[in-house]
């Protein structure tokens, strides 16, 4: 019963939700095609550009739509009503939000790993940073999302956001200079050593641990007061 009513849930915010996210996979997929049938570096800037826009794009629609527009069209307090738990919201808003977004990352990530490679873009050395890029996005989004819903505000997710990629950027960036990274870089064949794999481990780790106490905190509460 509890498990039929979270799908319930999940699938009302997909049909509420069907024709926005259905643009963003169409832009995805035209970013895809610009980045593997035009050659050259520009149209896979651009292509790249406009995937990587629309993972963003639906992230943030998505988390606004489902989480901050319930809470500002009192949309909680009908739901109240219904014979619905707090903890069944909470994991059918979680859900919903993480399943969409990974959809759209794993077409980045086909994308990034196989187009510029495939096509001799980037030398091999590139692709285990390309990797490493690739998964520092969950943690990032992960705690976007976690704001988002132990929150549900506007400012404090726009805070969450602007510093996800402020700092994400900037943690990549000191990851290209350490030795064991920045040496292989511009190589032409991919090294995966112990600290590209930590790397990557523990950002998939965030990203699954972060979700996980957002759950057990909500979890804490009794209702959406």
């Amino acid at each position: 019963m509890t498990n039929s009513i979270i799908c319930k849930l999940i699938s009302n915010d997909f049909k509420i939700n069907k024709v926005a996210i259905l643009m963003w996979l169409v832009a995805a997929v035209i970013g895809i095609l610009i980045a593997f049938f035009i050659p050259g570096l520009l149209a896979a800037n651009i292509g790249f550009s406009l995937i990587l826009s629309s993972v963003l794009g639906l992230g943030i629609h998505m988390m606004m739509h489902t989480v901050i527009f319930d809470k500002v069209k009192g949309t909680q307090i009908f739901i109240m009503s219904l014979p619905v738990t707090f903890r069944q919201h909470t994991t059918a808003k979680l859900l919903v939000n993480l399943v969409a977004f990974y959809i759209m990352w794993a077409l980045l990530a086909f994308a990034c790993l196989y187009i510029p490679f495939s096509q001799s873009l980037f030398p091999m050395g590139n692709l285990p940073m390309m990797a490493m890029v690739l998964f520092s996005i969950l943690p990032a989004y992960s705690l976007m999302l976690s704001v988002c819903i132990s929150s549900q505000s506007v400012g404090y997710t726009v805070i969450a956001t602007i510093s996800s990629v402020i700092g994400t950027s900037a943690y990549l960036w000191a990851v290209v200079y350490t030795e064991p990274i920045g040496n292989f870089v511009w190589g032409n064949e991919a090294v995966w050593n112990n600290t590209v794999y930590g790397i990557v481990i523990a950002q998939i780790l965030l990203g699954i641990i972060i979700p996980l106490l957002t759950v057990l905190m909500k979890f804490k509460k009794k209702d959406f007061i």
